[in-house]
């Protein structure tokens, strides 16, 4: 019984390791990730404002955030976005944070 149990325990968590936003972006490290990536960049020229918005993830259960670009622009007061960041945190893919930063004028 403890063999079983032991065997679907590893499965849940390995499952729960390829679910996760960290195991779908860009290189992520199974331990740690702590990355910067370009999002989406557009025709404008680069800005001097700058809109932040999280989303965070939990075990792929429990996934909360408006972590949306016109969000992020408004908040910052941007009508022309030129480009957009995102800075993926995760721990053990299990736990993962993604900041959108949202440049423009």
């Amino acid at each position: 019984m403890k063999k079983k149990f032991m065997l679907f325990a590893s499965l849940v968590v390995l499952a729960l390791g390829f679910s996760s936003c960290g195991a779908v972006s860009d290189g992520p490290g199974f331990i740690y990730t702590g990355q910067t990536t370009p999002y989406a960049v557009t025709d404008n020229t680069i800005g001097s404002k700058v809109g932040t918005v999280k989303a965070i993830n939990v075990f792929s259960m429990v996934a909360v955030g408006d972590a949306s670009v016109n969000k992020a622009a408004k908040m910052a007061g941007i009508t022309k976005v030129s480009h957009v960041d995102v800075k993926t945190t995760s721990i053990l893919t299990l736990f993962c944070i993604r900041t959108y930063y949202v440049y423009g004028e």
